[in-house]
């Protein structure tokens, strides 16, 4: 399946999420509880608390076989603390290589998630693989609360609006005024600003090809 997503933004959203190969297969590759209100997680950021047993099962069966797919149902529903306790009890229950959490990602995740936030927001056609990009690594991360009330969505009602009005150059700001939900410097904070810069390189159009005029040859 064509994804738009560039392959710098998609190695953001790997990276953001699991890290590179040697860190994930350390303390990814079996379930993790990032914290708050997130549930027990495997893959690349896939979050079982927040997807039914039968979409876990439709979203990793071409991926892996059905005995470890039945050990991800099992954690459906479950988040927050129960999730922590979850983990500590069940955490070494499964594991999910390199490869598969990679083949699984970009193949069914990806895909998914570009067509979430293409629901979401106006006008992404209208922007470069960067860009797009950008708005699916925060889209993955905090899901599409692009039309949430209350003051902890304030940046995602802005960026839909600036997509809508299609003042791009609007947007970069909004990821970095977000980070105000977090810490200085710790992970989501370090993300709103990589994501904010991705976004920023991929409104600069691509310089002109220089064409060198034949030099005629001489007798």
């Amino acid at each position: 399946m064509t994804v738009k997503s560039s392959q710098r933004a998609i190695l953001l959203i790997v990276t953001e999420e699991d890290g590179d190969q040697n860190y994930y297969m350390k303390f990814e590759a079996h379930f993790s509880w990032p914290g708050g209100a997130s549930g027990p997680t495997v893959g690349i950021g896939y979050d079982c608390g927040y997807s039914t047993a039968a979409q876990i099962n439709a979203d990793w069966a071409t991926y892996i076989d059905q005995a470890r797919n039945k050990i991800l149902s099992s954690a459906a529903g479950i988040s927050g603390p129960a999730a922590r306790q979850w983990v500590a009890s069940h955490g070494n229950s499964v594991t999910i290589t390199w490869a598969e959490s990679m083949a699984q990602f970009s193949g069914h995740e990806l895909p998914k998630w570009e067509a979430i936030t293409t629901a979401h927001l106006p006008n992404t056609d209208k922007l470069s693989g960067d860009s797009f990009g950008a708005l699916v690594s925060l889209t993955y991360n905090r899901g599409p609360s692009y039309d949430l009330p209350g003051n902890r969505c304030l940046e995602m009602r802005n960026i839909k609006a600036h997509m809508a009005a299609e003042q791009f150059d609007l947007i970069p700001n909004e990821f970095l005024a977000m980070r105000r939900l977090w810490p200085v410097g710790k992970d989501l904070w370090n993300r709103r600003s990589h994501e904010a810069l991705l976004f920023r390189d991929g409104l600069v159009p691509a310089a002109p090809a220089v064409v060198v005029p034949a030099v005629a040859a001489t007798a």
